[in-house]
């Protein structure tokens, strides 16, 4: 699309998503349409029929955890993180070089911890049969789910820190030129 060109630095190409970044996208594109039709639907309901939709709260929730879960790998692929690069910026060479190796671990080994919190977290719900008050809804496959994309961004993160450390990212020649939001 013209807008996701123009974000692009002068002869840098976007990458073509892989199939597990289409598929998270969908999910995360079809999480965000439900979230916006369920409010239309809840604010009809309430506003002029005078009956709230059941649980709605509830179903946001889970809705939102999906869409910020199944984004998680895709801002973790495109290293498009919330990130301050006022020291970064003064770095040069080997030097930034290895900031960005040690960025890209601990990010992974991070991600990897997250995961497995949540994961117990998940262990936790199941063997307690915790479900949401209203719907009765088990809260368990959700933490699993949650836990599965934290993983896959862990994983992402660690794609990222092999490719670099065996020199195929395509901006490790040009380490000085990255561009991207501050």
């Amino acid at each position: 699309s013209p807008v996701a060109e123009a974000s692009l630095a002068p002869g840098e190409e976007r990458a073509r998503p892989s199939a597990l970044e289409r598929v998270l996208g969908a999910i995360a594109a079809l999480c965000l349409f439900s979230m916006m039709a369920l409010t239309f639907a809840t604010v009809i309901a309430r506003y002029f029929l005078d009956s709230p939709i059941a649980g709605d709260s509830e179903i946001q929730g889970f809705l939102l955890g999906l869409i910020i879960f199944s984004g998680l790998p895709l801002v973790t692929r495109r290293q498009r993180h919330i990130a301050v690069h006022a020291f970064a910026m003064m770095l040069k060479g080997r030097l930034r070089a290895a900031q960005r190796i040690f960025v890209l671990s601990l990010t992974g080994v991070g991600f990897a911890c997250i995961a497995y919190l949540i994961f117990l977290q998940g262990e936790t719900l199941s063997s307690e049969g915790i479900t949401t008050n209203y719907l009765n809804i088990p809260e368990a496959p959700f933490a699993y789910a949650f836990a599965g994309l934290t993983l896959v961004a862990a994983l992402m993160a660690g794609e990222l820190l092999y490719r670099r450390l065996r020199g195929l990212d395509a901006d490790v020649a040009a380490e000085d030129g990255e561009t991207g939001p501050e």
